[in-house]
C-alpha cells in the first residue's frame, strides 16, 4: 500500500509581522449606529435626488459608501456593478409627526410617504416664519400612513400657532434619533 501524503495548499506562507493577535474592534453605541443609519438613509436621498454615485452621495452624507450599502441595502440595486437608488423603497424610518395633540414620533415605512413628511413640514415652517396660509392649502384633508395609521397633515392654522406657541414644533431634524 501507498502511504498517503497530506498535501499542502500553496506554499508555505511567510511568518506574519507586527502584532500576533489584531486589535479588537471598538463596539458603537447604539446612538453612532443609528447615526450612521440616519446618514446612510440621507446618502440614498442624495443619490436619488441628485443622480450622484454611491462614493459622492456618501461623501456628501459624511459616511462610508460601505456603511451605506450595510444599512441601507434595501434601497439599492447593483446594476452594470455600480450601486444605483432605487426610485422608492420600504425601509423604516422614524420621523417626527405633528397631531392635533403636539408631536410624536411614528415609524414611516415608504420614501414617498417621508418625501411628503419633509414637503409638509417645510410648508408649516414657511407658515410660521412668513404667515403664508396658501403653502398650506395643498395639504388641506390629505393623509398619510405611519405605524399601520392613516394620519391626516394638521393644516388648520390656529392648532398649528397652539402647537407653536407650546414649544411643540421644532425644526432641528425631520428624523428622530430611536435613541
Amino acid at each position: 500500500m501507498r502511504a498517503r501524503r497530506r498535501r499542502r495548499n500553496g506554499p508555505r506562507s511567510a511568518p506574519r509581522r507586527g502584532r500576533a493577535h489584531p486589535r479588537p474592534r471598538r463596539q458603537r453605541t447604539r446612538r453612532e449606529r443609528e447615526d450612521a443609519r440616519l446618514r446612510a438613509l440621507h446618502a440614498v436621498a442624495v443619490m436619488r435626488r441628485e443622480g450622484r454615485s454611491l462614493r459622492a452621495a456618501a461623501r456628501q452624507a459624511r459616511v462610508s459608501p460601505r456603511t451605506v450599502v450595510k444599512k441601507a441595502r434595501l434601497a439599492l440595486r447593483k446594476r452594470g456593478g455600480v450601486y444605483v437608488a432605487i426610485p422608492l423603497d420600504e425601509l423604516r424610518r422614524p420621523m417626527r409627526v405633528l397631531t392635533e395633540r403636539g408631536l410624536v414620533v411614528l415609524d414611516v415605512r415608504s420614501s414617498r410617504t417621508a418625501t411628503k413628511l419633509a414637503s409638509y413640514w417645510n410648508a408649516v415652517d414657511r407658515y410660521l416664519r412668513k404667515g403664508d396660509r396658501r403653502v398650506l392649502a395643498r395639504f388641506t384633508g390629505r393623509s398619510f400612513t405611519a405605524e399601520g395609521h392613516r394620519m391626516l397633515f394638521i393644516t388648520d392654522p390656529r392648532v398649528l400657532d397652539r402647537l407653536a406657541h407650546a414649544g411643540q414644533v421644532s425644526f432641528e431634524d425631520l428624523y428622530e434619533s430611536t435613541v
